[in-house]
């Protein structure tokens, strides 16, 4: 499902079926790699990061066992479910700072919440913190 803004929104749950991240991608985006990225919802941040080990996950091959479990979504559930998303873990953080595989350092950007899911889950999202 691609909103009229072009993103596709992502459930990501853990194997146990927990809520692990949520995800967008924009498969209409004009470069090969940003059709091919996953940006995950880091909510103490507002923002939406490139995600190289999740991007990894969600193109890894058929036959292959997953991290997570991707779910399309549409962007009324992607706005109910940013404000349960857990927050990434110390380790996460650092991971995504330094991608090993698929994206490069330059690769790595990020965009608002409050541009991809409206300044109501964005302020939601603040008064969490």
């Amino acid at each position: 499902m691609v909103n009229s803004a072009g993103w596709e929104f992502w459930k990501l749950d853990n194997m146990d079926g927990n809520l692990a991240w949520l995800g967008i991608t924009r498969p209409g985006a004009k470069a090969v790699v940003d059709r091919r990225k996953v940006w995950t919802l880091i909510p103490a941040r507002g923002l939406f990061v490139a995600n190289w080990f999740v991007t990894e996950d969600h193109h890894r091959d058929g036959d292959k066992p997953g991290v997570w479990i991707h779910q399309n979504i549409d962007i009324e559930e992607a706005r109910e479910l940013a404000l349960e998303v857990p927050e990434a873990s110390e380790a996460d953080m650092k991971r995504l700072r330094y991608p090993e595989r698929c994206l490069t350092l330059e690769q790595l950007d990020n965009y608002p919440v409050s541009k991809i899911l409206g300044s109501r889950v964005a302020d939601s999202l603040t008064s969490r913190s």
